[in-house]
């Protein structure tokens, strides 16, 4: 059960496949440990084309890491991710977030930019200036969440599906109540993660991260609006945008092949010496279709 000791937390990780094959990181989002991959790191270590070493880290205040006081910033945990590849006896890795964790990993490369190959960016944002807030009903819903209940997971399934897929929540989510149960979300965590968030913007330092980018979100998510991903995308300078029609923002909870299948292509682009892109210019949103 591996630590890594930070100023004032110790942060806890989990590996797998050998650490012999190309690393890849997963940071979870808001108030959610890495329990909430499921078997997406399996998946992605046991490949049968590509077997990885991956690393998926519970971000201070969830799983089994210390919850240190608050306030926590972007570049703390960014810097506990670094700490955590250090630990881990990794020199660099894609690094893959959804939502918060893809605030996270814009850090890392931006901090860290030697220790990041790729990047996976998943329902999440530069800074929601530069994009679009979330609307009004999803703040409602994630601000209920922390107390709990029957309300809470309706509220859950409202916020991270779109009106369409409403009715299949119980079966997309089917392994959320145990998980949620076993590793709860303490409303501490909920708040220094959601303190964190909201003071997230890296716009004008966007052009600084020079490695491929695949930006997927939600056509349908409103948590974290599609004009998020493509003010992502304008700004990156080797970016390419997915935008997945009728999804939400729990992007991998109704596909879970979408990392494995966004991972590959992000390391066919590094395999190529740059990434998958228009020619006449770099940062276009140029691809609408559902991934392959």
């Amino acid at each position: 059960m591996p630590f890594v000791s930070r100023p004032g937390a110790r942060i806890h990780y989990e590996t797998f496949g050998s650490p012999g094959g190309p690393a890849v990181v997963l940071l979870q989002g808001l108030g959610l440990s890495s329990r909430f991959w499921f078997d997406i790191p399996r998946q992605l270590a046991e490949d049968p084309a590509k077997p990885r070493h991956v690393i998926a880290i519970d971000n201070r205040g969830t799983g089994k890491s210390d919850r240190p006081r608050p306030p926590w910033t972007m570049s703390t945990m960014a810097d506990d991710v670094a700490a955590v590849l250090d630990d881990a006896g990794v020199e660099h890795a894609i690094v893959a977030g959804v939502s918060m964790g893809g605030m996270i990993a814009q850090h890392v490369a931006l901090r860290h930019p030697h220790r990041v190959r790729g990047l996976v960016l998943l329902a999440t944002t530069a800074g929601f200036l530069a994009g679009a807030l979330p609307e009004a009903m999803a703040l409602y819903y994630l601000l209920t969440l922390p107390f709990g209940g029957r309300r809470a997971s309706l509220n859950m399934a409202r916020l991270l599906l779109p009106r369409s897929k409403w009715e299949r929540a119980q079966e997309i989510f089917r392994e959320w109540p145990r998980a949620m149960r076993d590793d709860p979300t303490a409303p501490g965590t909920f708040a220094a993660h959601l303190f964190a968030a909201s003071t997230h913007f890296v716009v004008p330092r966007l052009s600084k991260i020079d490695c491929p980018v695949l930006v997927c979100a939600g056509a349908d998510d409103a948590l974290i609006p599609k004009r998020n991903a493509e003010a992502l995308v304008r700004r990156l300078p080797w970016a390419e945008l997915e935008l997945l029609p009728d999804t939400g923002h729990a992007l991998f909870a109704e596909d879970r092949d979408l990392v494995r299948r966004l991972v590959e292509r992000v390391e066919n682009a590094i395999a190529r010496g740059r990434p998958d892109l228009p020619t006449e210019a770099p940062g276009s949103v140029f691809r609408t279709a559902k991934v392959r």
